[in-house]
């Protein structure tokens, strides 16, 4: 397993040039499984809408030996750090297994005890069925986009 922490924009695999500041950098993570031709895995990026973390995850959640659990991780840094609102746009996660349930539900359980609330954005057709087929669709909360999310923790 290898974790790696992205503080260079050259460093960036296929996407430098996505890279808006040096502040938006820092906050860029890569998690993954070394599975011989590169580091597969997780990868986010965090940014800030007046209180709310922003989190674009890019993940096709798999069990392949041993996965980190580096979002709920790094979402318990941000609770501890006083951050409330949260906001998981899944637009690039095409596969979920029970690992990723798991992680999310995970960071719910976290963000709710703490009176703070997470919406989805932009699930997938075959992301969205695998919430209504386990019951999570009942248990998180689900927007369309970005700009009806944001509206929604006020």
């Amino acid at each position: 397993m290898a974790l790696k922490i992205i503080t260079r924009a050259e460093d960036i695999p296929d996407g430098k040039d996505n890279i808006e500041s040096q502040a938006e950098l820092t906050c860029i993570f890569s998690f993954g499984i070394d599975i011989g031709e590169g580091v597969k895995g997780m990868e986010f990026k965090t940014r800030e809408i007046d209180d709310i973390v922003i989190y674009e995850i890019k993940w096709e959640f798999k069990i392949i030996d041993e996965v980190p659990v580096a979002l709920h991780k790094h979402v318990k840094n941000q609770l501890k750090m006083g951050k409330r609102h949260f906001l998981f746009n899944l637009k690039d996660v095409t596969y979920m297994e029970s690992l990723g349930l798991g992680e999310l539900v995970g960071c719910l359980i976290s963000i709710s005890n703490l009176g703070g609330k997470l919406i989805l954005i932009n699930l997938l057709p075959k992301i969205r069925l695998m919430f209504e087929v386990t019951g999570l669709i009942n248990v998180f909360k689900i927007a369309g986009d970005e700009e009806t999310a944001i509206k929604d923790f006020y």
